[in-house]
């Protein structure tokens, strides 16, 4: 939800810039654009959340086998 915010203030940044004429404006939008790109977390799961059979356990002992 946040992501969408940044970006909507920056879309509106840039376009006032364009219609104010003023360039520190649309800069100040890129800026926000940066930010919003930049802190958009997209977190990988962990082998215990992605809710597999195996746990992190199993996977080490059957790593660690001699084949």
């Amino acid at each position: 939800m946040k992501l969408l915010l940044l970006i909507a203030v920056a879309v509106a940044c840039v376009a006032a810039g364009f219609v104010w004429r003023e360039p520190w404006i649309g800069g100040v939008g890129l800026l926000v654009g940066f930010a919003a790109m930049f802190t958009d977390r997209d977190d990988v799961k962990l082998d215990e959340e992605k809710g597999s059979y195996e746990t992190t356990k199993s996977v080490r002992n059957m790593r660690s086998r001699h084949r």
